[in-house]
């Protein structure tokens, strides 16, 4: 008998509510399912904040910090002439990424200023960099 009226009941098609229904319910399943798991999210959170906190994030940081500042006298030292990036490298021994971090940052905050020329990207000191040398009294000639 299932079978009879399997063959003879119409082919109902779904609405649109119920295609909105059973939409809604997969969206809520598939939320609730991810919601459990941020629980791992929090505690990747707390183990970055504690690395951060630890003795080696502050050398590292410390590092980068004495990159930086020897990057900015290097570039002081050279004056209108500029520097390129490489040459900033091979006179402090940085590699040339630490050495590229440094130059960004200090390009970021506006105390050099990158200018392309044709043997590449030459670093100048600004006037907020100029400014900032004098009052760590870093180079006199600046």
């Amino acid at each position: 008998m299932g079978i009879i009226k399997k063959l003879f009941s119409k082919n109902k098609e779904k609405t649109d509510e119920e295609i909105k229904a059973e939409l809604l319910k997969k969206a809520t399943d598939h939320w609730n399912a991810n919601s459990e798991q941020t629980g791992f999210d929090e505690q990747n959170k707390l183990d970055s904040i504690v690395k951060k906190n630890m003795p080696a994030y502050e050398g590292n940081d410390q590092v980068k910090k004495k990159n930086i500042r020897a990057a900015l006298l290097e570039i002081a030292e050279r004056g209108e002439a500029g520097i390129l990036a490489i040459s900033i490298s091979d006179k402090l021994g940085i590699s040339q990424p630490d050495t590229s971090t440094a130059l960004m940052y200090l390009t970021k905050n506006n105390y050099v200023e990158a200018v392309t020329s044709p043997a590449g990207k030459k670093y100048y000191l600004t006037q907020a960099g100029r400014k900032y040398c004098i009052s760590k009294e870093f180079n006199s000639d600046v």
